[in-house]
């Protein structure tokens, strides 16, 4: 149908998320990386992608949750924004689904409590299957990172 959303699902701590497939140029399992002096935590490193430079973004970090080590089921979801190419680490990719607007909910509102990270990347909500999928924002999540979010040592 036409207001029917086309998503790619993958996981955080178990958790699934999605982010709408349109934005997503491919999957491909996690590479070495070449870490980047002075880069924000969450900057991983960059690595080659068929003669591509990619920035790695732990969406883990990102998002406010601890690190774990990686592993083999840890994928790249490559993506781009503003001409360059941008790879968020997850730690699972599953699959496409499609949901319509009735299974689609706003994002919940977290204005009462103290600010989390995740309320601001949290696009909206899908349903699917008694499973809620948080759909993430990619433009939140490449925007750059605001002072308050940096240590004393980091902000400039």
């Amino acid at each position: 149908m036409k207001d029917d959303l086309t998503l790619l699902t993958f996981a955080l701590d178990q958790v699934w998320y999605a982010i709408h497939a349109l934005e997503v140029r491919e999957v491909v399992p996690l590479p070495e990386l070449t870490p980047l002096a002075d880069a924000p935590p969450f900057v991983s490193g960059i690595f080659n992608l068929r003669g591509h430079i990619v920035t790695a973004i732990d969406l883990r970090q990102r998002m406010g949750l601890r690190r774990r080590p990686w592993n083999v089921k840890n994928a790249v979801l490559v993506v781009s924004s503003q001409e360059k190419l941008y790879g968020l680490i997850v730690d699972e990719a599953f699959s496409l689904i499609t949901l319509s607007s009735r299974e689609l909910e706003p994002a919940p509102d977290f204005t009462p409590f103290m600010s989390s990270r995740q309320d601001r990347y949290v696009l909206s909500v899908g349903k699917l299957e008694g499973r809620l999928i948080p759909i993430l924002d990619l433009n939140r999540i490449l925007t750059a990172v605001e002072s308050q979010e940096l240590g004393p040592s980091e902000a400039k």
